[in-house]
């Protein structure tokens, strides 16, 4: 497979054969397939960790969650109410969806050797969604 250089400016993405240090079209930094394979494994082991930690605290969690205020077998108990645990539980689910996604981009990225600013643009959209409604949630939770 050829050697592609594309731009590391999400608003460009230009794309050329061979390698170049700056972009042609914008004069921005300008990333290597290689490199972007490189970045693309980052996001698969990202995406497995944030997978495997939050799939394990949510199915830690979930016995105490769904009967808020009873005492679990393991002798612990989720003093909040139902709509806390709602609340925690979404705040979950947007978490391992972040993982998700960082991994099948990461997954493209390590296969084609190029990135895709549409799914960047909604990861970085992912990202601020997660961060806002965490940030509702422990306000909310206080």
């Amino acid at each position: 497979m050829a050697e592609t250089s594309t731009c590391f400016d999400l608003r460009c993405g230009y794309s050329m054969e061979g390698r170049a240090a700056t972009c042609p079209k914008c004069g921005r930094k300008m990333s290597s397939s290689r490199t972007v394979r490189i970045y693309g494994t980052v996001l698969v082991l990202c995406g497995l960790f944030l997978l495997g930690l939050m799939g394990t605290i949510t199915w830690t969690m979930w016995p105490m969650l769904m009967q808020p205020g009873a005492e679990t077998a393991a002798g612990s108990r989720f003093t909040g109410t139902a709509d806390d645990a709602e609340m925690i539980l979404w705040l979950f689910a947007l978490v391992m969806l972040f993982g998700l996604v960082s991994l099948m981009t990461g997954l493209w990225q390590v296969t084609t050797g190029r990135r895709n600013r549409w799914v960047a643009i909604a990861s970085l959209g992912l990202a601020a969604i997660l961060i806002l409604y965490a940030r509702w949630t422990t306000g909310a939770l206080g």
